[in-house]
């Protein structure tokens, strides 16, 4: 009964029954008979409190965090209690003690950076076959999609989808990897036979606190790699420099500033579909058109060459994949319309995020650029006024808006995000704030907007919802771009 404690530190508080494990959750919801119940203590919820509910619906097992007393519960003698401290950054081993490590039977890639996970997990999978998926637009094991609620799931969660990808025959799996995934131990149990950096830039620091702390969560998945792996750093920021240059023999490096990167890239021109570019890797130089814009997409495409190489895959094979890759969802997605402008809707959320894009958009319009845009609620205050700032360097008009505000007063943080405005100067005849997102995005279209220009909607790009209060309600950028466009 206990292998599922191999390598774990725990104590027994009391023995129940004898029975077989037929699965484990953290969910009282999910519990069945013969479950294994793993009361955890989260930032809203503590699992603790749902424990009677977990037994009267067959739990046979409840791990816990807290000495809890096991006399208190109904039923208690027939079922085991187990102590684990710390259970949460434990659990990735106890599932895989369940499942078998189902880890070691499969390819895992791991993404982490600021900006550029969600493309660069998107590009990885359009090239290589037999693959799963998991990040912010939602988990794919081969052709089956499921939703996401983080963008790394729980350590449990993740052990299964692994699992599952294995039994289904899919040889790759894909993982965005987030700071604070890396940070409380969700993917502790795992080795990465890739690990790519893409960025950092601020963001997130409600939880980190400082970006010292931010870049040292984000720098532990190359402590994960498998022996002998590499990991995959763009050379060209900062800190990925100073990543590569503690031991160049540990990494592959990209770049489009030195050519002596071994994965260097070029935009020779921008098209109408995305842009030709040059990649020289392995000796090799091949020149390509491809459905991407913008330098921070040529660092995506470099980064995922370099990872697939490393794993063992010719760069002619690659580049002929890249060829025929449709764009990705939400990022630089553009609106088709006969209005005689581009309309462009992008997850861009953090300062540099939005200085990527709109500089790209602005590089390719032949007229203005009008950005709206605006901040999620319950996160990061401080890059609300350098969000503004980032969008004035390309922008000729600004529309404010909501995008999340979660349980903050929208207006508190569109006034934040206007600081920024105030403090450099910005004409007020140049930007206006319209909270209600849907009328910020009507009004762009129908009252800023002309032939020539470009209209870019910042924020949200894949998300299909707006959180108010702690309601999530229906809501596509696209689908109201679209919609006013008519």
């Amino acid at each position: 009964m206990y292998k599922i404690f191999e390598n774990i530190a725990y104590e027994e508080l009391h023995r129940g029954k004898t029975f077989e494990i037929e699965g484990i959750e953290f969910d009282s919801r999910k519990i069945k008979e013969n479950f294994v119940f793993v009361a955890m203590m989260g930032s809203v919820v503590d699992g603790h409190n749902f424990i009677q509910k977990a037994i009267d619906s067959g739990a046979k097992m409840v791990i816990v965090e807290k000495k809890v007393n096991v006399e208190d519960y109904k039923d208690y003698e027939n079922v085991t209690f187990i102590f684990v401290e710390n259970v949460r950054k434990k659990l990735g081993v106890i599932a895989s003690n369940y499942y078998d490590y189902p880890q070691n039977k499969i390819k895992i890639i791991g993404i982490t950076g600021t900006n550029g996970k969600t493309t660069s997990s998107y590009i990885l999978e359009n090239i290589l076959e037999k693959t799963s998926r998991i990040g912010t637009t939602g988990n794919r094991i081969l052709d089956e999609e499921f939703p996401t609620v983080n963008t790394t799931p729980e350590s449990l969660e993740l052990i299964k989808l692994i699992d599952e990808s294995v039994k289904k025959g899919a040889e790759y799996f894909i993982m965005e990897v987030s700071s604070h995934a890396l940070e409380i131990g969700r993917v502790d149990m795992l080795e990465f036979d890739s690990a790519i950096f893409t960025n950092l830039t601020q963001d997130h620091l409600d939880f980190h606190k400082t970006m010292e702390n931010y870049f040292r969560a984000k720098k532990k998945i190359f402590k994960m790699l498998r022996k002998d792996a590499l990991g995959v750093v763009n050379i060209d920021d900062e800190h990925g420099k100073i990543i590569y240059d503690e031991d160049n023999s540990k990494y592959l490096s990209v770049s489009i500033k030195d050519k002596n990167a071994n994965f260097y890239g070029e935009i020779i021109e921008y098209t109408n579909d995305g842009m030709k570019i040059k990649i020289v890797a392995k000796g090799i130089e091949e020149v390509l058109d491809i459905n991407l814009v913008g330098e921070y997409n040529l660092y995506n495409v470099l980064g995922c060459v370099a990872s697939i190489v490393s794993l063992g895959i010719n760069v002619e094979f690659i580049v002929e994949k890249l060829k025929h890759m449709s764009s990705v969802p939400g990022r630089f997605e553009t609106i088709k319309n006969n209005l005689g402008a581009r309309i462009v809707v992008d997850f861009a959320h953090t300062d540099d995020g939005l200085l990527n894009v709109g500089e790209t958009l602005k590089d390719i319009t032949e007229n203005r650029v009008i950005t709206v845009f605006g901040a999620g609620g319950d996160r990061d205050h401080d890059k609300r006024p350098k969000m503004a700032k980032a969008a004035v360097k390309f922008s000729d008009f600004i529309i404010l808006t909501s995008d999340n505000p979660r349980t903050e007063n929208p207006t508190d943080i569109l006034n934040q995000i206007k600081e920024g405005l105030k403090e450099i100067n910005f004409s007020k005849d140049k930007y206006m704030i319209i909270e209600d997102r849907e009328e910020a995005i009507k009004y762009a279209i129908e009252n800023v907007l002309s032939k020539g220009d470009s209209l870019l909607i910042a924020g949200k790009g894949h998300e299909t919802y707006q959180i108010i209060g702690k309601e999530k309600k229906h809501f596509d950028d696209r689908e109201m771009a679209r919609k006013y466009c008519k």
